[in-house]
């Protein structure tokens, strides 16, 4: 009777010891859970959205039409350029299209228009998704419109109370690949082509593929 008793105690004291531990025990393994949990990146698709610089590489196809460029060495090889990436959209301040404007009427009348023309900007429309190849990079899949240039030719004469004539281009553009966004260097690269030109709504012959090929960084 006496051993029951002695182990009837036994069971009680350990059942204490346990109840003062236990909640100790839990408060250690919460706190552990919490900090590994803290070391994990949260990753937002919105992480994209920023202020950038870099640059814009211009390339244009050889074209028939010889009062275009001739020769792939005659292009300028990069512009610099800001850009604003807001509500799934790029939007593009003071777009450089002083290359387009050769590509379509030439050198020397280009630099007539490039003169006349006002700051162009350019959004494009994408979404974004996470690159399942990489976990430390956003893919954007461009969704350009059209862009249009409106310029004001120079009059020698005009008639009073006439208004300067208004030219209106209409360059198709196209993203043929997904733009991408990557953690590590918080550079957004993308290429959009300009494949076709209409110029008061009628398109222009032997127009040559015009690539621009953005390299920015994050500021």
């Amino acid at each position: 009777m006496k051993i029951l008793t002695e182990i009837k105690k036994t069971r009680c004291f350990n059942r204490f010891v346990l109840l003062i531990v236990l909640p100790g025990l839990i408060s250690t393994f919460t706190a552990c859970s919490n900090d590994d949990d803290s070391d994990i990146p949260v990753y937002s698709l919105k992480d994209v959205d920023g202020n950038y610089s870099g640059k814009m590489l211009t390339e244009t196809a050889p074209s028939v039409n010889p009062q275009n460029y001739s020769s792939k060495e005659e292009q300028p090889q990069g512009a610099t350029v800001t850009a604003e990436v807001k509500d799934n959209q790029i939007m593009i301040k003071k777009l450089p299209v002083d290359d387009l404007i050769r590509s379509i009427v030439g050198e020397e009348a280009a630099e007539v228009i490039i003169e006349n023309l006002d700051d162009i900007n350019y959004n494009i429309p994408y979404t974004a998704a996470f690159n399942d190849d990489s976990k430390g990079s956003i893919l954007l899949q461009l969704k350009p419109e059209p862009l249009e240039i409106k310029y004001t030719p120079p009059t020698q004469v005009k008639a009073d109370g006439e208004e300067d004539p208004q030219i209106t281009v209409k360059v198709t553009i196209e993203a043929e690949e997904q733009g991408q966004y990557t953690y590590k260097d918080k550079k957004l690269t993308f290429v959009i082509k300009a494949t076709q030109v209409e110029v008061e709504g009628a398109p222009l012959k032997d127009f040559p593929i015009t690539t621009f090929s953005f390299d920015m960084v994050k500021k």
